[in-house]
């Protein structure tokens, strides 16, 4: 809970009314109820003020309020988006708290645990583990031998992390993903029985990253599959061994990358989109919803569309196209019916 005179000294707003309210919650401002703060960024949303039962909202300093009968306090700020991201930290739910070790947690004797770690019932801390400070760890949460997780990062519920992977810094990673299980590697024998390949190596995961619920990461067979600086994984990604995964790149749920490809930095993937094995991308590139890659792309900064990948304004175009395919067909036909008739008063 923060009263409105707190939030306006952190968001470094200018609070217009009673600054004793309580504010438990952010909503929408047309859904709003008492001990709710909501926001105004644009004049278009100025119309919901009146009706609306928001406790505080914070508006922009550059917008004119003509009507406030309920006398709503209002904060105004010059970024009410910076504003509004600072008080969803803040006001944050979900978020594991730090409620220190519990005694239904198992802790090997091996293990490394650094000064403000909390860890929950029922997770699981390996021989030589390392955890950094800060680290909160929730429950059912399994930490293979001879894992380093750094400091701020925040585990989830269920997730599995294997034998010697690396954590980096300021990491959030949600319930049940899996980090470092097995690569796809197996080979067919003289009879078609295949066999399976020893996945060796580890996952390395940088500093700043975020991965969402559900996301699988395999272990590199040999070597390290790499997940960079300041990447966002969404819920559903399976990455495949030995990837590499460039700084600041984002990807949305349902995505696939198959094994041994390298991810430039500050690419966007939209949802459901597949990359081949043995690829390399160009920075910067950007994928639509359910782009197929199979070839790798050598220019930075190009979008793209479609399976397999073309340029996504050649995409569209050719969409074009594609929908007038029926009325096409019937053209050609009449043509062909035309000619046909032509032909035949030629004695053809």
């Amino acid at each position: 809970m923060l009263t409105t005179k707190e939030i306006s000294n952190i968001i470094s707003g200018k609070l217009e009314g009673n600054p004793d309210i309580e504010i438990y919650n952010i909503e929408r401002i047309d859904h709003c109820k008492q001990g709710n703060i909501s926001f105004i960024a644009n004049e278009k949303y100025l119309k919901y003020l009146d009706d609306s039962k928001a406790s505080a909202i914070v508006i922009g300093d550059n917008l004119a309020v003509k009507s406030n009968k309920n006398n709503i306090p209002l904060i105004r700020v010059a970024n009410v988006y910076a504003a509004v991201t600072t008080l969803l930290k803040l006001l944050e739910k979900g978020s594991i708290e730090n409620n220190g070790i519990s005694q239904m947690s198992y802790i090997s004797s091996n293990a490394s645990i650094e000064e403000n770690v909390s860890i929950g019932a029922f997770s699981y801390v390996s021989d030589f583990a390392k955890i950094g400070a800060n680290t909160l760890i929730s429950t059912q949460v399994f930490i293979g031998k001879d894992v380093v997780i750094g400091n701020n990062v925040k585990i989830y519920p269920g997730v599995k992390i294997y034998n010697g992977c690396k954590i980096g810094n300021n990491c959030i990673i949600h319930a049940n993903t899996v980090i470092g299980s097995d690569g796809f590697g197996f080979k067919p024998d003289e009879k078609g029985v295949y066999e399976k390949v020893p996945q060796v190596g580890i996952v390395t995961i940088k500093d700043n990253v975020e991965i969402g619920a559900n996301t699988v990461i395999d272990r590199a067979t040999f070597g390290e599959t790499v997940i960079h600086d300041g990447v966002k994984l969404d819920n559903l990604i399976q990455v495949a061994h030995n990837v590499e995964i460039g700084k600041n790149t984002v990807i949305a749920a349902q995505s696939g990358i198959a094994g041994s490809t390298e991810l430039g930095e500050n690419i966007i993937c939209g949802g459901q989109v597949g990359f081949g094995d043995h690829l390399k991308i160009a920075n910067g590139s950007k994928f639509q919803g359910k782009t197929g890659i199979l070839q790798n792309i050598k220019q930075p900064n190009k979008s793209f569309m479609g399976t397999p990948a073309i340029d996504y304004n050649n995409h569209v175009k050719s969409f074009i196209v594609f929908k007038k395919l029926p009325e096409l067909q019937k053209k050609i036909l009449e043509l062909e019916k035309q000619i046909e008739k032509i032909n035949k008063s030629l004695g053809k």
